[in-house]
């Protein structure tokens, strides 16, 4: 899976330019819609899509120019094992977040990306990853009142 390092076109990044430039679109026209105010604020709720899909529309065609100079570096092979633990905590998290809340299911997250990554301390990674989700849930719960998945763990807070 080697690509790039200046011979011609690199034409997977130039798919993946044209990714994150049909994502941009897509952001943008979905944030067209939001037309929520909150008294006269002349920034609404439009106004972080609108910044996230410029960032995207900019990032995509630096991609896609630098594929289409083939100026990427050469890629390492894929690691198939690390794909399939960053995916598989994703799907346990999907699948337990109603049930068991966003706190646990961030750690489990946390932790099977720290394995993919090569750590072995499953016990301290679960931890680690639950220690940050608390904090998130917190401050968008607490702090700006907004509402995240709920299980038996977030009842403590």
């Amino acid at each position: 899976m080697s690509g790039g390092g200046g011979t011609g076109a690199d034409r997977p990044v130039i798919v993946i330019g044209a990714g994150l430039i049909a994502v941009a679109v897509i952001v943008f026209w979905q944030s067209w819609a939001l037309r929520a105010s909150f008294g006269s604020q002349t920034l609404g709720p439009q106004m972080m899509p609108f910044l996230v899909s410029l960032l995207l529309l900019l990032f995509g065609a630096l991609t896609v120019i630098a594929g289409w100079k083939g100026t990427f570096p050469t890629r390492d092979e894929a690691d198939w094992t690390s794909v399939a633990w960053i995916t598989g905590g994703l799907a346990v998290m999907i699948l337990l977040i109603k049930t068991a809340g966003f706190v646990p299911a961030c750690a489990l997250l946390f932790a099977s990306t720290a394995r993919a990554f090569g750590s072995r301390r499953a016990l301290v990674d679960v931890c680690i990853g639950g220690a940050m989700a608390a904090v998130v849930y917190l401050f968008f719960v607490r702090l700006l009142g907004l509402s995240l998945p709920s299980g038996f763990t977030e009842s403590w807070f």
